[in-house]
């Protein structure tokens, strides 16, 4: 294997680690609840509390790696990640538990905004296929890991897939040691500096197609999300499914994110970022928009729900890596600080999902199926009309 296959799938790894952090657990959250005396719901702060943590650390680590460099940056966050993961494993009640969850997820962040700004690093203008590569790291995770996750619960309660996330995370913290040297040659004093750091993201936001992007995969990420956190209580709650058959059945459901992105690794190079978006979000509104018509018209099933998001993720698989390309490929200069604005777009849609879902929760699948079908449409229709404008523009300017 040479240096850069090697690379690749250590940072397919670091991808995966946020996702993987949350998938082991949505199975053990009812567990979790029990073991620490907490009230039936309150499981969702602590993904809530962990995405909000990932999203907003990418904002600050992303720039921060552009002006001392990635391998500080990132040695530092899975240090962090390491520490809370352990404090998250000792915790007697919900707060502590929560606290590392948000500990945990500020550590995180760093290995998935840092994996992205390398690869614009190393494989400069060959970046996107391998942008969508790592990617597929991170929707297998959302693939395998629940069903990991559920066989871990069932064998050795809610403390075993917190275990895993603290051996998946020592692994990358010495992979990333021995193998991974510094990538930015080329570092920025100015950047990352309070007094600027919104000056810069305001000056990305100010192009229309990183405007369009980071709202499309903002929107998606939030009605994906509806569909990770709520699937727990659906499936085990409402359908009664055990961890075990939950975790195989939602693993099975999401594969699709594992075949978009291997489409957009195939064809981003011919295709174009933009357009394997445009296609992306329209499964995806499609999608969900087929769950809440099947729930409405023949209720609640494991295949009334699943089938729909096939659709959903086939989408969301070829969005993801594409949308994120789109802003990162075109700011070689300052790859850190657009791929924290990416990182925070994908973080904030679920976190708005999260509590929107927390707030809504009334023992039916009517909030996550409702929050789903309204993620999706408004980023379907985010996405055409600012897209549109940018048509419009062009060819009044080519007029």
């Amino acid at each position: 294997m040479n240096p850069s296959r090697l690379l690749l799938v250590i940072l397919m790894v670091l991808t995966a680690l946020g996702e993987i952090s949350t998938q082991l657990l949505i199975p053990a959250l009812g567990r979790i609840e029990q073991g620490l005396g907490a009230v039936h719901g309150t499981s969702l702060a602590a993904l809530s509390g962990f995405v909000a943590a990932f999203g907003i650390g990418q904002l600050l680590m992303g720039p921060l790696s552009d002006r001392v460099g990635r391998r500080p940056v990132l040695i530092g966050g899975l240090t962090l990640y390491l520490a809370a993961t352990a404090w998250m494993l000792v915790a007697d009640d919900m707060t502590g538990f929560i606290i590392g969850r948000v500990a945990q997820g500020l550590g995180a962040c760093a290995a998935l905004v840092l994996a992205r700004a390398i690869v614009r690093d190393v494989w400069k203008a060959q970046a996107a296929p391998a942008l969508a590569l790592t990617v597929i790291g991170m929707l297998s995770a959302i693939a395998l890991a629940p069903m990991m996750g559920g066989l871990l619960t069932q064998w050795g309660g809610w403390h075993a897939p917190v275990l895993a996330s603290l051996t998946i995370g020592s692994v990358a913290l010495l992979a990333v040691l021995a193998f991974y040297r510094e990538s930015n040659p080329s570092l920025d004093p100015k950047a990352g500096h309070p007094a600027t750091l919104a000056r810069d993201y305001f000056d990305l936001l100010r192009q229309r197609s990183s405007r369009a992007l980071a709202l499309t995969l903002a929107g998606t990420y939030g009605a994906m999300f509806a569909v990770v956190a709520g699937s727990s209580a659906v499936y085990i709650g409402l359908l009664g499914l055990n961890s075990a058959q939950y975790g195989m059945v939602f693993g099975a459901t999401i594969s699709g994110l594992i075949a978009g992105a291997l489409f957009t690794q195939r064809k981003i190079m011919q295709l174009g970022p933009q357009r394997i978006v445009g296609i992306g979000i329209s499964l995806v509104a499609t999608g969900a928009t087929l769950a809440v018509l099947v729930h409405a018209t023949l209720g609640l099933s494991v295949l009334g729900i699943s089938l729909p998001q096939v659709l959903v993720t086939l989408g969301g698989g070829m969005l993801i890596p594409a949308s994120v390309a789109g802003v990162v490929m075109p700011n070689a200069h300052r790859a850190g600080l657009a791929a924290g604005l990416m990182g925070f777009s994908q973080m904030l849609g679920a976190t708005c999902s999260g509590l929107l879902l927390g707030a809504l929760q009334d023992g039916t699948a009517w909030p996550m199926i409702g929050l789903q079908g309204v993620f999706a449409l408004s980023a379907f229709s985010l996405f055409n009309l600012m897209t549109r404008k940018a048509r419009s523009a062009a060819v009044s300017t080519a007029g």
